[in-house]
């Protein structure tokens, strides 16, 4: 850092308002520094009698195994089924039909009903939503954003999850433009905005909260040219990406409900997309067919690294971040019908870390627990597949404390001379190895056959 003697010196270069202008700061209320001639006297002096500055750069992530993005992978494939429902007549022909919310309930809108149960538990609501084109969960668990496409009209409805008895419904809303549905939707980090992407390729920002006036218009953006399948947000809401079905991805800048356009991605297919969840400028975008996979960094507008497959015997159908380690599951489907489609973990383009199976027909949906720890795979066959990612089941977690308890008092016992489970060779047994006993020899298909199916009617 070198700091010149010159009368006028900072504000001939204007450096306060360009650095203010770069770290974001309010004149009225921030400050970093002081660009003033007798600071630059003062601190010139200063500096003359110490050591020069030195600038210590403390990376955030270390990228020990040179992979293509921050991730923090598995050792090893621990993950396995943990339930698989049943799904009749879900709405397989439209995006954004199912939604996992903060509060760990899972929605999900069939031919004539939605349907919104708690996994593990046999808490189960229906309600009349035979309309209903889209759903999603606010960022606070406690309502839902309903898309409803009735008398030839787009409404927006919010519904009061977090009530008792639940279903309260807020003041439908109609959209526009009129003849078109909303063909995915979501709300943004703060909970305020609902982005709508609609069937002719629009997008509409309606303010949720506070409720807006009828003098408040919605914000509406023209770019795509066919109906918007996806919307997401980086994991700080600074951007925002959509995908149509002819394979555009545009990715915008987001401010409080207003859109500014960054780039774009054309794909001669169908393509897929999600945001790192640490790396805010970071977004990973699959080509269906042929595939190509890339790392893409928005503010330089470069691939950082990519895959790309020669052969074409397989499309990928969707793809998610995993929240707490980073890694990336992609789902495949196979030209082959007799070849079930395949989710592959991915640390970095060349290094799988899992491939899981149980599904019959093409992936459509992937969806996070609150925790992470759950992926839950929905495919055209009609199933809903609950993965426990990480191996640790968090329905067994009483039953493990129990056996660890029981243990303890069996050692106990024996120390004192009583004898809980006899004199045989399993009294060796402990509850560490109870508790990492399982069949590796059992297939995922042979796991999936275990667990009865619940129907969601």
């Amino acid at each position: 850092m070198v700091m010149k003697e010159m009368p006028g010196y900072w504000r001939t270069h204007h450096y306060s308002s360009v650095l203010k202008k770069a770290f974001g700061l309010v004149s009225t209320r921030d400050k970093i520094l002081s660009f003033k001639d007798s600071t630059s006297r003062q601190m010139c002096s200063h500096l003359s009698t110490e050591r020069t500055l030195e600038w210590v750069v403390r990376p955030i992530y270390s990228n020990l195994q040179k992979l293509d993005w921050s991730c923090r992978p598995r050792t090893k494939p621990i993950g396995f089924i943990e339930a698989v429902h049943d799904l009749p007549n879900i709405k397989t022909y439209y995006h954004k039909i199912i939604d996992w919310s903060v509060a760990g309930q899972i929605a999900a809108i069939f031919s004539k009903k939605l349907v919104i149960w708690t996994p593990n538990t046999d808490v189960i609501i229906g309600l009349r939503a035979q309309y209903t084109t889209s759903i999603a969960f606010n960022p606070a668990g406690d309502q839902l954003a309903m898309a409803i496409f009735m008398m030839n009209r787009p409404w927006l409805d919010i519904l009061d999850v977090g009530s008792n008895p639940i279903g309260h419904h807020g003041a439908l809303k109609m959209l526009d433009p009129l003849e078109h549905p909303v063909s995915c939707l979501t709300w943004d980090g703060s909970g305020q905005y609902v982005v709508c992407g609609f069937g002719n390729g629009q997008i509409s920002i309606v303010r949720v909260h506070p409720r807006c006036s009828k003098n408040v218009c919605d914000n509406k953006y023209f770019a795509h040219k066919a109906s918007i399948i996806a919307i997401k947000f980086s994991c700080g809401s600074k951007y925002m990406a959509t995908a149509d079905e002819l394979g555009q991805v545009y990715i915008w800048y987001w401010n409080g409900g207003h859109l500014t356009p960054i780039t774009r991605w054309a794909s001669a297919m169908c393509a897929f997309f999600d945001w790192h969840p640490w790396r805010e400028d970071e977004i990973v975008i699959a080509d269906s067919e042929p595939i190509m996979i890339a790392l893409y960094h928005v503010p330089s507008r470069q691939v950082v690294s990519y895959y790309r497959r020669q052969d074409s015997d397989c499309i990928v159908t969707t793809l998610a971040f995993n929240k707490i380690s980073g890694e990336l599951v992609v789902c495949y489907s196979f030209t082959d019908v007799n070849k079930p489609p395949e989710i592959l973990v991915l640390a970095s383009m060349d290094r799988v870390v899992d491939v899981m199976r149980n599904h019959d027909d093409v992936i459509v949906h992937l969806l996070w627990s609150p925790d992470g720890k759950q992926l839950a795979s929905v495919g055209y066959d009609e199933t809903l597949t609950i993965w426990n990612f990480f191996g640790i089941s968090p329905t067994n977690e009483c039953k493990r404390k129990k056996l660890q308890r029981d243990a303890a008092a069996s050692s106990s016992s024996s120390r004192t001379g009583g004898s809980v489970f006899g004199d045989g060779p399993e009294s060796g047994r402990d509850a560490s190895r109870i508790q990492c006993n399982r069949n590796k020899e059992a297939t995922y298909r042979d796991l999936a056959s275990s667990f009865l199916f619940k129907a969601m009617r």
